[in-house]
């Protein structure tokens, strides 16, 4: 049955403030949107080790390439050097066209260990970044996990003082029909009656709104029996008597 005006209306002063701004509080937590930093930091950093993996890639396969290419001149000026110094050869002109090759060979192999050494140090830079993009991934985690673990402390925290002005509500609003506090509640959570649901009918008028009923519709509440549910027209809240 409806609160008569000598029980406690559940959304008594210290109720009707409180619970609704703890409800407010554990929605927005500051520290959900810091985790929700994280979150985005974690993914960005994620996509930034993706492409710094795919280029370290690439150069390793371009240093292998350069490695192999300089390993092959390098034999190829040995093979001459052999030939040149083997005395197999005694024909001034041949001898000098194999110098000439010996030293555009070492041009070349100079060459290519320049860019092979330059392809190094891109690896190792890369490499370097890779290494703290992982540390900061792994700051990152550790930041998330305290922020999840302080989450779900203040939560503990306000479901428990949710729950004790629920048990105190429900103390003080003995005999009240499910049905009823089902409707408060649902009453409460409406954004634009701020968290309450309940008010005194007063010479005609809602105390809630503060707006006098009209004259058909005060007379039909009050013709209802003392059990019935009554609501205010225009706000919806409920109307204690």
């Amino acid at each position: 049955m409806p609160p008569r005006r000598d029980q406690q209306r559940p959304d008594s002063p210290r109720h009707e403030r409180r619970a609704p701004r703890l409800r407010r509080r554990r929605r927005e937590l500051p520290e959900r949107e810091a985790l929700r930093g994280c979150h985005a930091r974690a993914t960005s950093l994620d996509g930034e080790h993706a492409t710094l993996q795919e280029q370290r890639a690439a150069l390793g396969v371009s240093e292998r390439s350069l490695s192999g290419e300089v390993a092959a001149v390098a034999a190829k000026s040995k093979e001459v050097e052999v030939t040149l110094y083997s005395g197999s050869v005694r024909v001034p002109k041949e001898l000098s066209s194999l110098q000439e090759e010996i030293r555009l060979l070492r041009a070349k192999q100079s060459e290519l260990e320049g860019r092979e050494m330059e392809l190094l140090e891109e690896i190792e830079r890369l490499d370097g970044e890779l290494r703290a993009n992982r540390a900061s991934r792994t700051g990152s985690d550790a930041e998330a996990a305290a922020l999840e673990a302080a989450i779900a402390r203040t939560e503990a925290e306000i479901d428990a003082e949710l729950a004790l002005l629920g048990r105190q509500r429900g103390e003080k609003t003995p005999g009240l029909p499910a049905s009823v506090l089902a409707e408060y509640d649902r009453l409460r959570a409406r954004e634009q009656l701020a968290g309450r649901a309940a008010a005194p009918l007063t010479a005609g008028a809602c105390g809630g709104c503060h707006v006098r009923l009209p004259v058909i519709e005060f007379s039909r509440l009050k013709a209802q029996p003392e059990d019935a549910l009554l609501c205010c027209v225009r706000c919806g809240r409920i109307l204690v008597r």
